[in-house]
C-alpha cells in the first residue's frame, strides 16, 4: 500500500471527500491510497493540484509537495509525532489566507531594488507574511494575505507599479499557501 499525501489540516476540522484522514492531537494529514505509487505525468501534477486547490477552499491546510508518500498508516504515525506542534503552528499562521505570488521585473538593479523595498510597505495593510523565492528571471516574492482582501491586495500592487517607468509586475494567485508551509528561515 502507498498512501499519497495531500495536506496537513486542523485536527479538529472536517475532512473533504475523497480523501481519509490519519489524525493526531493537533493536526491530521489528508491521503489518498495509490497502486503504484504516484507519476510525475502532467496530468496527474494537474489533479494533485486542483485537490489542493479544493482542500484549501474548504479548510485551513497545510499542502504537501507533490509526491510525498508514506509506506503505511505506521509511517504516517511517526511523521505527525516529529511535525504536529510545528504543523498546528503554521496552520493557526494561514488561516483563513492564501498566497499571491509577486513576480517584479526593473531594468537597473539599483531600480529593482528600491522597488522590492516598496513593494512591503504597499502590501502592508494586508501582508502576513512574506518570502522572497529562489530566482527564476525577475525577483519573486510570495506574500500571505487574507483571502477576503487578496483581490484588494493585487489590484494595490498593480496600481503602484503603473507610476514606476521601467517596473514590470505581475501578480498569480490566490493559491493554497504553498511557501509558508514552514518557518521562516
Amino acid at each position: 500500500m502507498t498512501l499519497l499525501l495531500y495536506a496537513v489540516i486542523p485536527v479538529d476540522a472536517r475532512v473533504p471527500d475523497g480523501f481519509s484522514a490519519l489524525h493526531g492531537n493537533r493536526a491530521a494529514i489528508l491521503h489518498a491510497e495509490q497502486e503504484p505509487g504516484p507519476t510525475a505525468d502532467h496530468e496527474a501534477v494537474l489533479a494533485f493540484g486542483r485537490a489542493i486547490e479544493t482542500i484549501a477552499r474548504e479548510v485551513p491546510a497545510l499542502p504537501m509537495r507533490f509526491g510525498t508518500t508514506a509506506a503505511d498508516l505506521m509511517e504516517l504515525r511517526l511523521l505527525i509525532a516529529e511535525n504536529e506542534e510545528m504543523w498546528a503552528a503554521r496552520l493557526e499562521a494561514v488561516a483563513g489566507c492564501c498566497e499571491l505570488i509577486v513576480h517584479v521585473a526593473h531594468s537597473s538593479t539599483a531600480g529593482r531594488d528600491a522597488a522590492l523595498d516598496e513593494l512591503r510597505a504597499v502590501l502592508s495593510p494586508w501582508l502576513r507574511e512574506a518570502r522572497w523565492l529562489a530566482p527564476a528571471g525577475p525577483d519573486r516574492m510570495a506574500v500571505l494575505v487574507p483571502v477576503d482582501q487578496a483581490s484588494s491586495a493585487r489590484a494595490r500592487l498593480e496600481q503602484w507599479a503603473v507610476d514606476r517607468p521601467g517596473l514590470e509586475i505581475a501578480v498569480t494567485g490566490p493559491w493554497p499557501p504553498f511557501d509558508f508551509c514552514s518557518p521562516a528561515a
